[in-house]
């Protein structure tokens, strides 16, 4: 057979991974363990076991093992970042908990924001038994009293596994539950990737999960068991004698290889070849397994993919170190593998379960996920425990040897490839074989610079996330900066608190999260309108980094030099028309990024941008008249400019003839022009100084500016036939919105030469408006500064987007931040970014203990012995509520538990039992008289459950409408006592 695959199914390729298991809470954690060949085995103290239950008699059985494989943090979850109330996280199985979560950092490890995915995203998976709904809920009274069985249903049955993941994340491909036991997630796996071959999805995630309840247990080892009697798994080893069960998970994102690429997905690995069968009755019996079937599956497995069983490198066994099902499997992988070769022991072998035990349904994805990593990587882990070869498995004349230590994986030639394998009881065999992914094609970088972007519920999470991505940009190799900012960008989900930084490199960008004053957060509240700010005259800084990163920005400019037959040197030399062209350059380049102004205000000759932008002049026309102002200017006398800090009626009353106001700039701030010495003993009437600084600008004086002059721009003005503006700016000569009447009036445009500007004016209408965010555009900070006076103090403060031409620092990076802050406090903004999506840290889950303990045996007798009492307690569902609140019946310690009471008591003894009938149906322990019920959780099922507790508390019956037209606390106790009452009369 030829070396290279031939024509056969589309290959899958792996873009995305996410396991938790025993020892390790995510995916590299679980990679360092492999590497390090660690074995997550605990061994269980003698206090333990006896704290955690198991009667001392079972404890001292000399046939006892207390050993466990034991998954950290199975109580504790994420509600609110999934969408959760407390309630239903507590009432849900930690198995649905895990797989949802799972599936959330599987999409983020590819780097895929569902929301933003165009096609559809399938999920197939399956998990363990439903521990927990009948041990724990079903043991619980108060829970079982106030809540009804599809309410638990919803979180607990099979039915709803994968279903539930595809509700809170948004997802609507196919959602398919598997349960073939042991080989349910790599099973998953098979149905996924045809799914994608078939065209029923675009992208897939796929795996399975086994939680272990209690798992902080050993076991009675019985002879002839599964289970190991030394709590050791030792896979193909002679002195294996079983397995131990462990709890855990994993889920893969697939994606058609082709689509992959195109997408710029980061290939993990490839599958090439997939197959299920099972066993049948050719076996000795249902648990049994099969080598026939299993033999069977794995020719499936090579012929659909097309290799030659010769070049593959690694099987991944489903080997649990049980030795007569190693034994088998290594039967059936020696009659396919070996057929028509003599040559033996040249393929590895090995099995995670050597690690992290045996994780049931999620063991065969877990499998999956180590053999990707290890032909990404180049590495195969050792296979733990073992010593020598059991001799029932007669490997010396099999293709295969364990590997027992690490090994660096180099095949002679061609791709590396392995194969993994999972085999259930029942009988259900599953076989994939996985290539190396291709090489990716390099990132050609267009941007020295590069804006981060990290986001999450809270500000905690947040820090935590801006840590660990500087963690890993400090110690990754070979990362690419532009490709973690397009990551970033596209890739995750856009939460209210954030943090962007501007950085050059991996390194510069660690350091730059690890700074406080290099970071640029905010929380997205309340969005901020944007406010384009356009400035007079001003020297342009240098634009040449930002013109060769962002084409949009270099096209405008050299639009406008084109325009007007001038080189771009030249252009950006003469003061007006640089600040023209580039305050235009840049209200573009914001446009690109997908940023709409609320309203603009124009300084002086600035306004003729936002004309332009707003439609009352096209470019060439606003590029003339800016031009002929500039000459009018040059050809007049200069006269100096000074600010000055009193209002323009106090200046009126108080300035010399030759004096004048050119610009009312803030509440008390003015630009005046006039000789110097006028100005020295500026006093009010009172004596008291005024405040007067010279400013390096000059100004014509207003009587230099006649009305000739005036006369022969206003004609220049009706030439270009300005329009009514198509959207409403701010009046840089009225402060207030333009209308149409002045934006067509020539006289209007000419009045710039002469009339005073009207900043200041303009700034508080913007404000008046609601929350803004001014944005200068242009170079230099002028107009931000003089905005930031009236910026009130806690809100955006103004930004600029380019420096001025003698401030240091880099336009790009300057333009940058200011993205970056825009983006912090809500506004959209997307920078574009050429990339490919790389694996980065997930999310920062904020888990909080979500869990229902089962009713301590005393109770449970109590109950037992006291039916009538019982069923009286059971009609009362509000005593959940008190003493301990609403979390006492959630499993909590009352210790531990929040107050119940009302911040902000409604007055009425209606209201405190309503309120604690709320915090028993939506696990809230804090509840006001103005919350919503829906707004904390509630729906029409559990609306249902309010009707019947309210009869049960108060005697009168709710309808819905009621509850929908009153949905607050104070409303709907209201609306009880009304019934109340009416029911007395």
């Amino acid at each position: 057979m030829a070396d290279e695959p031939i024509d056969g199914p589309e290959p899958i390729a792996v873009i995305g991974m996410a396991c938790r298991v025993p020892g390790a809470a995510d995916l590299d954690r679980f990679w360092q363990n492999l590497v390090g060949g660690h074995s997550a085995r605990t061994e269980l103290s003698r206090e333990h076991l006896l704290r955690a239950g198991v009667p001392a008699a079972e404890v001292d059985d000399p046939d006892y093992v207390p050993v466990a494989y034991l998954l950290d943090d199975v109580a504790d979850f994420d509600a609110g970042l999934f969408g959760l109330t407390p309630r239903e996280a507590a009432l849900a199985d930690p198995q649905h908990r895990l797989f949802l979560e799972l599936c959330h950092a599987a999409l983020e490890h590819a780097g895929w924001d569902p929301a933003r995915h165009p096609g559809d995203i399938g999920v197939y998976g399956g998990r363990g038994m439903e521990t927990y709904r009948w041990r724990h809920l079903h043991a619980n009274r108060a829970v079982m009293a106030s809540t009804d069985h599809t309410t638990i249903g919803n979180g607990n049955h099979a039915d709803t596994f994968t279903t539930l993941a595809s509700y809170h994340l948004n997802l609507r491909g196919p959602s398919v539950g598997i349960y073939t036991a042991c080989s349910t997630s790599l099973v998953a796996v098979h149905t996924a990737a045809e799914a994608l071959r078939a065209g029923e999805c675009d992208m897939a995630l796929a795996g399975g999960v086994s939680i272990e309840l209690p798992g902080d247990r050993g076991y009675l080892h019985r002879e002839g068991s599964a289970a190991s009697a030394d709590g050791h798994v030792r896979p193909f080893d002679a002195a294996a004698t079983g397995t131990v069960a462990g709890s855990g998970g994993g889920v893969v994102l697939l994606k058609r290889l082709a689509d992959a690429l195109a997408d710029g997905d980061h290939v993990h690995a490839v599958v090439l070849g997939n197959a299920v069968n099972n066993d049948g009755a050719a076996k000795i019996g249902f648990t049994a397994s099969g080598v026939a079937g299993q033999a069977a599956v794995v020719a499936n497995a090579l012929a659909t993919a097309g290799v030659d069983p010769r070049t593959v490198g690694y099987v991944e066994a489903s080997a649990t170190g049980s030795p007569l099902g190693d034994a088998i499997e290594v039967e059936a992988l020696t009659s396919v593998y070996g057929r028509g070769s003599g040559e033996r022991q040249w393929c590895a072998l090995g099995s995670v379960k050597s690690n992290i035990g045996h994780l049931s349904q999620g063991a065969g994805v877990v499998g999956l996920i180590k053999t990707a990593l290890a032909l990404e990587h180049g590495l195969i882990p050792a296979s733990l425990g073992y010593t020598a070869p059991h001799p029932a498995l007669d490997l010396a004349a099999s293709p295969f040897y364990v590997n027992a230590t690490l090994a660096t994986w180099t095949p002679d030639s061609g791709p590396r490839r392995a194969a993994v394998s999972s085999f259930g009881i029942g009988g259900t065999n599953a076989h994939v074989v996985l290539e190396a992914p291709p090489a990716a094609r390099p990132t050609r970088a267009d941007r020295p610079v590069h804006l981060l972007r990290i986001s999450a519920r809270s500000a905690a999470a947040r820090d935590a996330a801006a840590a660990r991505l500087a963690d890993h940009l400090a110690t990754a190799a070979g990362l690419d900066l532009a490709d973690v900012a397009h990551t970033l960008r596209v890739g995750r989900v856009e939460h209210p608190h954030r943090c962007a930084v501007v950085a050059a490199d991996p390194a510069d960008a660690a350091a730059a999260l690890r700074t406080p004053d290099r970071r640029l957060q905010a929380v997205a509240e309340v969005v901020p309108g944007v406010v384009f700010l356009f400035g007079g005259p001003a020297a342009a800084s240098s634009v040449s980094g930002i013109g060769a990163a962002e084409p949009v920005f270099a096209a405008e400019v050299d639009r406008c030099a084109a325009l007007l037959g001038l080189p771009v040197d030249e252009l950006l030399s003469e003061p007006f028309l640089a600040s023209f062209s580039t305050g235009y350059a840049t209200a573009r380049l914001w446009r690109s990024w997908g940023v709409r102004p609320a309203t603009m205000i124009g300084h002086g000759t600035g306004e003729y941008v936002a004309a332009v932008l707003a439609g009352v002049f096209d470019l060439p026309a606003a590029l003339r008249l800016v031009a002929l102002h500039a000459r009018l200017v040059r050809e007049l006398p200069a006269e100096a400019t000074f600010t000055v800090s009193a209002t323009p009626e106090t200046l009126a009353r108080l300035l010399p003839a030759e004096a004048a106001v050119v610009a009312v700039n803030g509440p008390a701030t003015c630009v005046v022009t006039s000789p110097p010495e006028l100005l020295e003993r500026l006093t009010e009437p009172s004596g008291r100084k005024i405040a007067v600084r010279r400013l390096r600008t000059t100004h014509p004086p207003r009587p230099a500016v006649t009305d000739e002059i005036l006369a022969r721009y206003a004609e220049a003005v009706a030439a270009e036939g300005p329009s009514a503006p198509a959207t409403s700016y701010l009046s840089g000569r009225t402060g207030a919105p333009i209308t149409a009447r002045e934006a067509r009036d020539p006289a209007y445009w000419a009045g710039l030469l002469r009339e005073p500007v009207r900043f200041g004016p303009a700034v508080a209408a913007a404000l008046a408006a609601g929350p803004v965010q001014f944005v200068e555009c242009g170079p230099g900070r002028q107009l931000a500064g003089l905005a930031r006076m009236q910026t009130p103090r806690g809100g955006p403060q103004p930004l600029h987007s380019l420096p001025a031409a003698d401030e240091p620092g880099d336009a790009l990076a300057t333009c940058y931040a200011a993205a970056g802050r825009l983006w912090a406090q809500g506004v959209p903004v997307d920078l574009g970014s050429a990339g490919r999506r790389v694996p980065l840290p997930g999310y920062p889950y904020e888990r909080t203990r979500h869990w229902i303990d089962p009713d301590p045996p005393t109770v449970a007798a109590a109950a037992d012995a006291q039916p009538t009492r019982l069923a009286e307690a059971d009609a009362r569902p509000t005593s959940l509520a008190a003493p301990d609140g609403p979390r006492a019946a959630l499993g909590e310690p009352a210790a531990a538990q929040a107050p119940t009471a009302l911040d902000h008591r409604a007055d009425t003894d209606t209201a405190h039992g309503l309120a604690g009938i709320w915090s028993t149906l939506l696990g809230a322990d804090e509840i006001k008289p103005d919350d919503d019920y829906f707004a904390l959780g509630g729906s029409s099922l559990t609306a249902v459950q309010l009707i019947a507790q309210v009869r049960a508390a108060f005697g009168v019956r709710l309808t819905m409408r009621v509850i929908f037209d009153a949905p607050t606390l104070r409303a709907m106790a209201d609306a009880i006592d009304e019934r109340r009452a009416a029911a007395r009369r």
